[in-house]
């Protein structure tokens, strides 16, 4: 009760100065009065650039984020003499899916503090929202989403299942198959976990795939052909109990809206006053997305498409194939730093990331995180959701004065519609268009922990 008493009063008289401060930015307002409420539930609530982890000039030299094999391979070998400052516990590697090289489909874990378990991260990336993956089919206020962020529950199912203590573990995920695709499924389960509120500490993602670790690097891990059972524990285990917030990594549709209009002037708490707007999707090749070619951004729905094509006003082209070398793995710091500042990215600012549906994003995103060190949220309803709030056009989803219409000069640029027949009338799912808010995922994911 006293505990409870001095949170509320620190939150109080933190309000009241901050009222005082008539002379201070509205972001940086905001963002106090949030670390003031925050400390009256005892959860810390991160902003995107208390999120941003700059990585070491030498991968080599990296304990979390962005690691090597050599790193990989000291810590499988002998993870009680080599875990990282400030690791307590276990080393649980999750990777996605088996190598197709025989005899060594595995890592080989130890079965007591190295384990090391298969996980399908893209099951769950679709409608269906079945088997392990971090996606999942929710509703935003506004309508259904395809794919996005998945609730608590079924985060602490995954923790459970493979007995991840997220306060204490080290958690690696590695892809399994030289693809740039199993690269971005891979990368998703990063992107949940810190949004959930693991810290920086207790994350790394392997820079290159299994097979290229079995061939090329095969002397730093000991490899299987089968994996540690997963303990399948019960209610052992929940993200509720990591005190912070990082929710800020997720933006609804209505805050991509505010901030496309002004995005050189954002007042949203948790973000920098100016954003530059990643679009990991391409100008070239079959589709040309970016460009707004017809019929190029496709449903789950076998022949149906989105309202209108097209790109966020402002939004720059940053393929995020771009940021993989011949061997799926990230390219130099320096490089990447190099690439951005070609595409006109500008030092403090906030990165918004989207594809189609967040997944390319995710290899983008990651390079500004957990690389580079930038500040970056991701829109994870991503063109799929965007592309079909329209509210002219052939085949119009919403009125034509909806506060969450896209088909706009102010919001998108190269705006082309889909003949009526090619768009698929069911999306998005359970459509509201009366709605007032589209920040409902984020409320239930912020009170699920309090």
């Amino acid at each position: 009760m006293k505990t409870n008493l001095l949170y509320k009063s620190i939150a109080l008289i933190t309000a009241g100065f901050i009222g005082a401060c008539g002379g201070a930015k509205n972001n940086d307002t905001q963002n106090l009065l949030l670390a003031a409420l925050a400390l009256s539930s005892g959860i810390k609530v991160n902003t995107a650039t208390e999120l941003a982890k700059e990585s070491n000039d030498d991968y080599n030299l990296n304990q979390f984020g962005l690691i090597t094999p050599s790193t990989l391979g000291k810590w499988v070998n002998n993870w009680a003499g080599t875990k990282p400052a400030g690791i307590n516990g276990k080393l649980v590697i999750l990777q996605n899916g088996a190598s197709a090289t025989a005899g060594k489909e595995y890592i080989a874990g130890n079965g007591t503090d190295v384990l090391v378990y298969s996980f399908t991260f893209a099951d769950g990336a679709s409608v269906l929202d079945g088997g392990d993956g971090f996606s999942q089919k929710r509703n935003s206020g506004l309508s259904d989403t395809i794919a996005i962020i998945a609730n608590g529950t079924k985060i602490d199912t995954i923790l459970n299942r493979y007995g991840i203590d997220p306060n204490n573990d080290l958690v690696v995920f590695v892809s399994s198959a030289n693809a740039n695709s199993h690269v971005q499924a891979t990368l998703r389960g990063f992107y949940s976990f810190r949004y959930w509120g693991f810290d920086h500490k207790n994350l790394a993602f392997l820079n290159g795939t299994l097979p290229r670790l079995a061939v090329t690097d095969g002397n730093f891990v000991p490899f299987s052909s089968t994996t540690n059972t997963p303990p399948s524990y019960t209610n052992r285990y929940t993200i509720k109990s990591v005190r912070v917030d990082n929710t800020i990594l997720m933006l609804p549709l209505e805050d991509v809206i505010t901030a496309v209009k002004a995005p050189n002037n954002v007042t949203l708490a948790g973000l920098t006053s100016s954003v530059f707007i990643s679009d990991a999707r391409s100008s070239s090749g079959t589709s040309n997305e970016y460009n707004g070619v017809i019929k190029s951004t496709a449903t789950e729905v076998a022949g149906k498409y989105v309202g209108f094509e097209g790109r966020i006003k402002g939004a720059k082209e940053v393929r995020w194939t771009d940021l993989l070398d011949t061997e799926f793995r990230f390219k130099s710091k320096a490089d990447l730093k190099a690439y951005y500042d070609g595409k006109g990215y500008q030092a403090g600012q906030t990165a918004i990331q989207l594809c189609r549906t967040n997944n390319r994003s995710q290899v983008t995103g990651f390079s500004y995180i957990a690389i580079l060190g930038y500040p970056s949220t991701y829109y994870d309803g991503s063109w799929i959701e965007w592309g079909s709030l329209t509210g002219g056009g052939p085949a119009a989803k919403l009125p034509s004065d909806s506060p969450f219409r896209t088909d706009v000069p102010e919001l998108s640029e190269v705006i082309t519609y889909n003949v009526a027949g090619d768009v698929d009338v069911t999306l998005p799912t359970n459509l509201n268009t009366f709605a007032t808010t589209t920040r409902k995922i984020v409320e239930e994911d912020k009170a699920y922990k309090r």
